[in-house]
């Protein structure tokens, strides 16, 4: 895996990656870029997730981001 520094990061250089990237910003890795073979088998995962998301937003009635903003202050 390599790993590239958040202000490297280039459109044409992700388009060219066949591996999984760590990307890294003041020295914390802050998220990894997995790039898609197939857009299509990597379609229906996201499509069952987006299903799930809906119905926890609406068993829940929080919003989107209320859902998000829980999980970005776990430490």
């Amino acid at each position: 895996m390599k790993i590239i520094q958040l202000n490297e990061l280039k459109k044409d250089a992700l388009l060219t990656q066949k591996e999984t990237i760590a990307i890294e910003y003041n020295n914390k890795i802050i998220g990894y870029y997995n790039p898609i073979v197939d857009y299509q088998e990597a379609k229906k995962p996201k499509e069952k997730l987006d299903v799930i998301m809906e119905k926890v937003l609406e068993e829940t009635g929080m919003t989107e981001e209320e859902y998000v903003s829980m999980f970005m202050n776990i430490k």
